[in-house]
């Protein structure tokens, strides 16, 4: 017979005050203030013989770094805590606080909370969310099911010629080929989208011993980056779910996970022009208030539609909203009936499971065009002078697009000698659904290939998982590898569509031991 189970929730700010670093583009930016409250939340869910804690990051990425230091924490402070599992996740706004080591090798005129001081920070605030979920743990229930809410698109544009020889390179970025990221689809050339679209949300629900609603798991197949360029803290479309369920049903705990979606974002492209019409019609209140009350910025713009870049900013901000009324009808309907099915003592069961993946192999002529890529922006001088964000904005591009030449030349040297990566796989059981994590921004297809051939009714697959090994890093297929363009880059890939293989037979394996 199974163990009835414990639930509580916890969550924390990680809304740092002062000149928070924001990462997520090819450029620092620095925070110019909190636009929406940005959170770890964190879920714990126990019978006394297994348990996982969910932890959720509002935050493009979560470095080692930061698990580390929450870890080392709670083995002082809450020892009885098994950290081993616990499943972080970043959201993956572009307009989180950083955890990411920052460059000091160019000028930057502007001060910047220190990475010894932000990572300090958000180990703290992640360990205490978990502290207080484990402490708050009672008796209660769980429900579960799915529903329907359209939130990512491909951002990967087909073409019937070669873009890249068409337009050019851009070294240190990405390497175009018939593909380009958010590419121009009026273009005669446009042959449509490499992936499609997943309109599945799924959810799992908890309750008190009352049976009140206190929180909810939803996992939806897009990372949360609108606003990809704001210079304020902002927790993307999480924020406004967030707002919409209290108002409906108080301050209910909520775990925001992206499956897979490294080709997927929230934008979608060949429909913007009815789009642009939609949100000034639909919303058109909301509108006018940020107009009147726009993200803080100190790079020069007009606020004005005549000004390309401030219309997609509102665009960006009201796509949040759009999406938020997705998930939140979804979340209402699925509720309705999977409320019906209540279960205080499902099975729990937790594997963790470190495995190693193939590399991404490089051939020789490609690392030896990245040291003559290298060379040249080695060539290139950073600004000593001039409007700082400025200064800062240009300075750190270069910065990045030496790096990135550097990080596949390094891992060329590497390949022959380190073939594989190292990193950490968790696959969950809870009751007749599963959960199964990867940390990369991995392509959507990889997540179909495991829900479809996993034992459970539901297969939660969550990405930009939290490892002690590393973090992040696009996944691409193989058709995506062909087709070339960011995330399919040689810049953007540790793991090869071999890997990718082994890392969905890796997670079959495991969710076949639980069931």
């Amino acid at each position: 017979m199974e163990k009835k189970i414990r639930i509580g929730w916890g969550k924390r700010s990680i809304a740092k005050e002062g000149p928070v670093p924001i990462t997520g583009q090819f450029y620092l930016r620095i925070s110019q203030g909190v636009f929406t409250p940005v959170l770890v939340s964190a879920l714990a869910i126990e019978n006394g013989s297994d348990a996982v804690i969910f932890v959720s990051a509002e935050m493009v990425i979560v470095q080692p770094e930061m698990l580390a230091k929450a870890r080392e924490i709670l083995s002082t402070e809450a020892a009885d805590i098994p950290c081993d599992k616990i499943i972080v996740n970043a959201t993956h706004t572009h307009a989180g606080p950083s955890s990411n080591a920052i460059s000091k090798d160019y000028p930057n005129p502007l001060e910047v909370t220190s990475y010894d001081e932000m990572i300090s920070f958000l180990g703290r605030q992640l360990a205490d969310a978990v502290k207080e979920a484990w402490e708050n743990r009672s008796p209660g229930s769980i429900a579960y099911g799915y529903g329907f809410a359209t939130t990512g698109h491909s951002r990967r544009t087909v073409y019937l010629d070669d873009i890249g020889v068409r337009l050019g390179g851009h070294p240190g970025l990405a390497v175009n080929g018939h593909v380009q990221m958010y590419g121009n689809t009026c273009d005669d050339m446009f042959d449509g989208y490499e992936s499609g679209t997943d309109p599945f949300i799924n959810l799992l629900y908890t309750f008190d011993a009352n049976e009140k609603l206190t929180g909810a798991v939803i996992n939806v197949p897009c990372p949360s980056q609108t606003n990809e360029g704001a210079w304020v803290l902002h927790a993307s479309f999480w924020h406004n779910v967030r707002e919409k369920l209290a108002a409906k049903y108080g301050d209910i705990g909520v775990i925001a996970q992206a499956s897979g979606a490294g080709d997927l974002s929230p934008r979608q492209l060949h429909y913007r022009a009815a789009e642009k019409r939609r949100y000034e019609l639909k919303y058109a209140s909301l509108l006018a208030e940020y107009k009147k009350h726009p993200m803080a910025t100190p790079m020069p713009r007009t606020i004005s539609d005549d000004d390309p870049g401030f219309v997609n900013e509102w665009m960006d901000f009201l796509r949040a909203e759009d999406i938020a009324n997705r998930i939140t009808a979804a979340f209402d309907e699925v509720l309705s009936w999977a409320g019906e099915d209540k279960q205080s003592a499902p099975s729990l069961k937790h594997e963790v499971r470190t495995v190693k993946l193939a590399r991404r192999m490089f051939p020789p002529e490609m690392a030896e065009e990245e040291k003559r890529n290298l060379e040249n922006f080695m060539a290139e001088a950073y600004l000593s002078e001039g409007d700082d964000y400025a200064v800062l904005q240009t300075n750190s591009i270069l910065s990045c697009r030496r790096a990135r030449c550097r990080g596949v030349i390094t891992r060329a040297a590497l390949q022959e000698k380190e073939p594989e990566i190292t990193t950490v796989i968790h696959a969950v059981r809870i009751g007749n659904i599963a959960f199964a994590s990867n940390r990369f921004e991995l392509y959507m297809d990889y997540m179909h290939r495991i829900q479809a051939r996993s034992p459970f009714e539901q297969t939660f697959v969550i990405q930009l998982v939290c490892d002690l090994y590393g973090s992040g890093s696009y996944l691409a297929t193989a058709e995506g590898i062909a087709n070339k363009g960011y995330s399919a880059s040689p810049y953007c890939n540790l793991v090869s569509p071999e890997g990718g293989q082994q890392l969905v037979n890796e997670t079959l394996d495991m969710l076949n031991e639980i069931k």
